[in-house]
């Protein structure tokens, strides 16, 4: 299995699929995938993308930060879960982060996702809070500059 940089279009099917299934593929089009400062990664199995992760240089008003990053439509095929593959995802993206000078990473973590990204190494930022048309989400941050040292 290889972890390699894609493009946004790379990402739609899977989000799709695993984030908004019930919606169209434009609704896994997200503000910001086109940015030069946008990174999405993808976990490639014999050619087929089974997990995607985007990494958007963004700030957010309860993480503080000088050089913050988000991640942002992370997803894993079902039948390629339970196998360590979001976790090697989650820490290319916080590599890259860490060498373009990210001190922080955030995300809106879907509650049935919370565990694993505490696992991890996030901290809860929120109290739980509902995206409409999604579900139940809670805000987590991880310190980058306590990693690096």
């Amino acid at each position: 299995m290889e972890i390699c940089d894609i493009s946004a279009a790379d990402t739609l099917t899977l989000r799709n699929e695993v984030l908004r299934p019930n919606q169209p593929l434009s609704a896994c089009k997200f503000a910001g995938d086109d940015d030069t400062q946008t990174r999405h990664l993808g976990a490639i199995n014999h050619g087929e993308v089974v997990g995607v992760v985007s990494l958007y240089r963004n700030a957010h008003p309860q993480v503080a930060g000088r050089d913050p990053y988000q991640i942002r439509g992370m997803a894993t095929k079902p039948s390629f879960r339970g196998q360590g593959l979001g976790a090697r995802l989650l820490q290319h993206a916080e590599s890259y982060a860490m060498s373009a000078g990210g001190d922080i990473i955030w995300a809106n973590a879907r509650h049935q996702a919370l565990q694993f990204y505490i696992r991890q190494g996030y901290k809860l930022a929120s109290d739980e809070f509902v995206i409409d048309g999604i579900g139940p989400h809670f805000l987590i941050a991880k310190d980058l500059s306590f990693v690096r040292a």
